[in-house]
């Protein structure tokens, strides 16, 4: 449960994690150490002003009115956090339907001209000049007139015998050996485990995409630490590498840098590519479906 807690030397408050159990932190204002009284959330001296147990809120990004930290609609203007879209917001393209209705007219307009203008009507073009000119076929000379020229008829096979013999079929192929068919088979199961890898690995991605979102610059936020310290405001910048790296978060009090490696695995999760892309990985490997192994021969292949 998150609390509000009074630092006793620079009198500033700041939220804490009264469930984390732990007896010191330090102020995020001043710097300096406060012990924290077991399951209140209080420090010793002096106490919290007014009450210390409050519900945690966040802005809404519509209408940036506060609402409860894990509500999904927004009561004031209906935002809904998890599709980041407001009721009656419309979709491109139902926005630009007459727009595409427009454009598919006109498209179609010009199709039908360009198909007149290449093809026109066919009645209306002159006959082609090889028609015109086409000589009549010349006619076939009397048996008389053949008798006359002493020529020895052709014989009646002479057409048969012009023919060219028939090329002999080709032998068949050989069949496949059985370490064919059983690397064939090896090789159509490994592309099947990983068309389901990469279908799972597409489906991860889609589910953290919705469920933890990457924070982007501007964006509210509420970081929270290892420790136990919450960290509320908008996310600036990031500075720094490796290691090292640091998220710029803008409160209400003053700019203020966190580490990466000081937040917990949701806040770090939103926020650290690298890490995020190592989590996938690490699902990948432990929780996502194997591949097999490669046949004797394969695996003797890439050893040499």
């Amino acid at each position: 449960m998150f609390v509000k807690v009074q630092c006793t030397f620079c009198q500033q408050t700041f939220d804490f994690d009264s469930t984390s159990g732990i007896p010191r932190i330090d102020c995020p204002h001043c710097g300096r150490q406060n012990e924290i009284e077991e399951g209140t959330g209080q420090t010793h001296e002096p106490g919290p002003r007014g009450n210390s147990q409050t519900t945690p809120v966040k802005p809404c990004p519509a209408c940036r009115r506060p609402v409860a930290h894990d509500v999904v609609l927004c009561v004031h203007c209906g935002y809904n956090f998890a599709t980041r879209k407001k009721p009656g917001d419309k979709s491109w393209l139902a926005a630009n339907q007459g727009w595409l209705l427009l454009l598919g007219f006109v498209l179609i307009a010009l199709a039908a001209g360009a198909t007149f203008w290449l093809h026109p009507n066919d009645d209306e073009l002159p006959p082609p000049p090889e028609a015109l000119a086409q000589p009549e076929p010349a006619a076939k000379p009397a048996p008389a007139a053949a008798a006359a020229t002493n020529e020895p008829e052709a014989p009646a096979d002479a057409t048969v015998a012009a023919k060219p013999e028939k090329a002999p079929k080709p032998p068949p192929p050989p069949k496949p050996t059985p370490e064919e068919i059983a690397a064939q088979k090896a090789e159509a199961e490994r592309a099947a485990a990983e068309a389901q890898k990469a279908q799972w690995e597409r489906n991860l991605r889609l589910q953290l995409a919705t469920r933890a979102p990457p924070y982007e610059i501007n964006e509210p936020l509420e970081l929270r630490r290892k420790n136990g310290l919450v960290d509320k405001g908008t996310l600036t910048s990031f500075s720094g590498t490796g290691t090292g790296r640091v998220v710029l978060v803008a409160t209400p009090t003053g700019e203020i840098g966190v580490p990466l490696i000081q937040l917990d695995n949701s806040s770090r999760l939103r926020l650290d590519p690298e890490y995020r892309e190592a989590y996938i990985q690490h699902l990948l490997e432990t929780r996502g479906p194997s591949l097999p192994a490669d046949p004797p021969a394969k695996a003797a292949n890439n050893d040499l």
